[in-house]
């Protein structure tokens, strides 16, 4: 445990839930669940797998206040702030770096923070176990989520055999990155295949040694860094990294490469919360089905033979006649109305916006 890290990524900014989750103020940190946001839900399972000293942050440098702000006791040197945005690979090299600079025996969990996951203590006992697993082996270890349909827009894993016997530990074979519906129903029927839900945990070694295996471009410049740590040079490294690295996600530079790994199947209930019709499905609903909820209380909502919507409330009465399967998503200066089925086109809107340069509501 006392080699237990937990690297927390939240750099994303989930256009998919405008007009809450703004370029300024991302999903991660709206309240979207009785609340809570998403970060301190992620958080809060981040310390029932290890202590607050040791979980760091990876974020963006403008979201930096939002982290202090969900977690004020949480140490600032614990939170890494990127200049730029170059995807999931750098993000966790350098969340590693940091961690393994403290600690070189380090092993360390990797959580995304816009993920729903319940219950709670089955996801610490298997983050353990997968963490156990990667420190045995000195393998890279993800967890599987079972497929529930067939699903072209997640990475998927390919596990079948046991290790050692052990019921709850496969061998990994392979990481196909998003694949094309046909061939994603294929994986689904064939009951062979995992979603990846980049649950990934490895000692930070072997994943800095990877990345300079596989990714080399990427990796450059960590030596440089790691010796800079501490140093007045610290910062200056910090932003050349940014700088001279790719964009590339961790599925590209390292994943996709690993010829064996371990994959544990999940036994708790994953969601990723990429869209308004997954907060719906996520969240407790009246007798007809709708869900009311908002970032500044529930507001005043009259619904009169309405069902199964989702009403976002700002602070003005919202009263609707005689609509179903709907999502309204209230703020004060935007208003968002579609059908719950088209929750994915809401990033065409965000798009629809940027083309006629209203970015003040971006």
């Amino acid at each position: 445990m006392n080699h237990l890290y937990v690297l927390v990524l939240c750099g994303g900014s989930g256009t998919r839930l405008w007009p809450v989750s703004r370029e300024d103020s991302p999903k991660q940190f709206a309240k979207l669940f009785e609340g809570k946001s998403l970060f301190n839900l992620t958080f809060e399972r981040a310390l029932k797998i290890t202590t607050l000293e040791n979980i760091y942050v990876a974020t963006a440098q403008k979201y930096k206040n939002f982290v202090y702000k969900s977690v004020p006791r949480l140490p600032k040197d614990q939170v890494i702030c990127e200049p730029i945005r170059r995807d999931t690979a750098l993000a966790h090299a350098v969340g590693a770096l940091y961690i393994y600079k403290r600690d070189p025996e380090a092993v360390i969990v990797n959580m995304a923070s816009d993920h729903l996951i319940t219950p709670v203590s089955i996801f610490a006992q298997q983050m353990k176990l997968a963490a156990d697993a990667a420190l045995k082996h000195n393998l890279v270890v993800t967890i599987g989520i079972k497929p529930r349909y067939p699903h072209s827009g997640l990475g998927h894993i390919k596990a079948v055999k046991k290790i050692n016997s052990h019921p709850d530990v496969l061998l990994g074979e392979k990481f196909v990155e998003k694949p094309e519906i046909s061939l994603a129903t294929k994986y689904t029927k064939s009951g062979q295949f995992y979603w990846n839900a980049n649950l990934y945990v490895y000692k930070a070694k072997l994943y800095l040694d990877l990345l300079q295996k596989h990714a080399p471009k990427t990796y450059a410049m960590l030596p440089k860094l790691l010796d800079a740590i501490g140093t007045d040079k610290e910062n200056e490294v910090f932003n050349l990294v940014f700088q001279m690295a790719p964009t590339i996600s961790i599925d590209y530079a390292v994943s996709n490469h690993l010829k064996k790994f371990i994959c544990i199947p999940s036994k708790f209930n994953w969601t990723d919360i990429g869209d308004w019709n997954e907060v719906w499905k996520n969240l407790p609903k009246d007798s007809q089905g709708n869900v009311i909820e908002g970032t500044r209380g529930r507001g005043e909502y009259i619904g009169l033979n309405s069902r199964n919507n989702l009403l976002f409330l700002d602070k003005k009465i919202v009263v609707t006649v005689g609509i179903q399967d709907m999502l309204i998503v209230d703020t004060p200066d935007a208003l968002l109305i579609c059908p719950k089925d088209g929750a994915q086109g809401v990033k065409q809107a965000v798009q629809a916006l940027k083309e006629q340069e209203l970015d003040k509501y971006l």
